[in-house]
């Protein structure tokens, strides 16, 4: 540590006060106090008149996000709605495009179990 450090942590020690220093402080003070004049600020400063555009303009423009948000909110649901419908129906599309397909098997596995089976080749017997 430099010199100067040193030297103002010494300036700044807790130092004790003299004796009767709290009595001398009291004493100093007056014993009545005078309330505070308080003046309002209204009677110090004459305000403008507010204009209707200062007056209205926060409200109008809070109004108007309002609307914004709610319109924006409202098209991005239709937004969704639509492309939650067009899903759907794609999926409805591949689901009959899917039966269909099981059905024609169906068909072919039915029509294979009906069918007469083919009399096996009988063999001619070597007689010789």
């Amino acid at each position: 540590m430099n010199d100067f450090e040193n030297r103002l942590r010494r300036a700044l020690r807790p130092v004790e006060p003299a004796d009767g220093f709290a009595e001398r402080v009291m004493r100093a003070l007056p014993a009545q106090h005078a309330p505070a004049n308080v003046v309002p600020l209204v009677i110090v400063r004459q305000a403008a008149p507010v204009s209707a555009w200062r007056r209205f303009s926060a409200p109008a423009a809070l109004a108007a996000s309002l609307l914004v948000a709610v319109f924006a909110g409202q098209h991005v649901a239709t937004l969704q709605a639509a492309r939650e419908e067009q899903a759907g129906l794609a999926a409805s599309r591949e689901l009959m495009q899917a039966l269909r397909v099981t059905s024609q098997k169906l068909d072919l596995a039915y029509e294979a179990v009906q069918r007469p089976a083919p009399a096996p080749a009988v063999e001619e017997e070597n007689r010789s």
